[in-house]
């Protein structure tokens, strides 16, 4: 979809925005994301990486997924969990590099 096709009155659109930016709103949301932007994990190996208690990444996975930043499958016994897609990874990238450009009266 082009920047040209977006839909901007669009009240369903706009709120869907507002719940992914609100999905987005927690360091350890972001984290998470970001582990998962370099491949599939499970809980147990965000936990670990992440020094999250796996109820905590648990919750915050079922948070993203319920705005469709991440999906599951599953794998055996444990769920596999990865970005939905190529737009939540640029869309990720694209926040971490706007938010690395310094605040203007910053030094």
């Amino acid at each position: 979809m082009t920047e040209k096709n977006i839909d901007m009155s669009n009240q369903q659109t706009l709120e869907r925005v507002t719940d992914i930016f609100k999905a987005l709103s927690d360091i350890n949301r972001i984290r998470i994301m970001e582990l998962l932007a370099s491949g599939e994990a499970s809980v147990g190996h965000i936990s670990h990486s992440l020094s999250l208690t796996q109820s905590n990444v648990s919750h915050q996975l079922k948070l993203l997924k319920s705005v469709n930043l991440v999906k599951s499958k599953r794998q055996g016994q444990s769920m596999i969990y990865s970005l939905d897609d190529q737009h939540v990874s640029t869309l990720l990238k694209q926040a971490i590099h706007h938010a690395s450009h310094p605040i203007e009266g910053e030094k």
